[in-house]
């Protein structure tokens, strides 16, 4: 009797042992014939893009343009950072009739992935808009209302500091607010439809108001080239005498992505 039990415990053990690789034997199987997809790569730590657009005409009037702009951005982790700059020039018949620029920094602090802080500064030269320099100093909040990835929607309000030196009369230094949303939408894997629209209003004088608003559409020609055609709307509500309220400009361009 005792060597027919130690037998059957024999037994069981050897059962227990080919179940186990039978089990063993089917999963990895099934991971042969159905291998799991590699994880995604994280974003990129850093983005950016620089354009060039230049336009030149002859004939019955002479017209020269010439536009730059580039912008880096450092996703957050939590600190993160946005840079951009641009410059456009243009003249018809000798006579400058554009002549901006524009320069800006932005420090972010993600809080979660709808909620950042930020604070910033830039300046801004617009002769023939009616200022020679404006520096604004601002901070505050951004909500993301939609993630992505074919629609993107964030709104941002803060606090501003405005330094402005006119062509025409006085410098001028006043405190005010932005509100702003930036929106974006992946029409496929080549092409993209952003806007950028920017309010600023003025403690100082409530009919003191700013507003920009940017559009582009972006096609991809290559890995890293693509065409822009931009539309930039720029309004003072109170610009300095003799200038008009609104000015608007179209830029195509090349533009280079990282």
């Amino acid at each position: 009797m005792a060597g027919w039990v130690s037998t059957g415990g024999g037994v069981k053990r050897i059962a227990v042992a080919f179940v186990l690789a039978m089990a063993s034997a089917a999963a990895g199987g099934a991971e042969e014939l159905c291998p799991c997809p590699p994880p995604e790569p994280p974003p990129p730590l850093w983005t950016g893009s620089v354009g060039l657009s230049y336009l030149a005409t002859a004939g019955n009037s002479e017209s020269e343009s010439l536009g730059f702009s580039t912008a880096w951005a450092r996703r957050p982790t939590p600190w993160g950072l946005e840079l951009s700059a641009l410059v456009n020039r243009a003249e018809t018949d000798g006579e400058t009739t554009a002549d901006r620029s524009f320069a800006a920094l932005r420090g972010k602090r993600a809080l979660g992935e709808r909620f950042e802080l930020f604070g910033g500064v830039a300046f801004e030269s617009d002769e023939p808009a009616g200022f020679d320099a404006r520096t604004l100093v601002e901070a505050g909040g951004v909500w993301k209302a939609l993630l992505g990835p074919t629609h993107a929607l964030a709104f941002d309000l803060g606090l501003t500091w405005t330094s402005e030196d006119p062509v025409v009369g006085a410098s001028d230094d006043f405190a005010g607010a932005v509100a702003g949303l930036a929106y974006q939408w992946r029409i496929s894997e080549r092409a993209a439809l952003r806007e950028r629209l920017v309010y600023y209003p003025s403690f100082a004088d409530s009919d003191d108001w700013r507003l920009r608003s940017e559009t582009s559409l972006e096609a991809a020609l290559a890995s890293s080239w693509a065409l822009r055609v931009g539309y930039l709307v720029t309004r003072d509500n109170l610009p300095a005498p003799g200038f008009e309220k609104t000015d608007a400009s179209t830029t195509v361009s090349l533009v280079w992505k990282r």
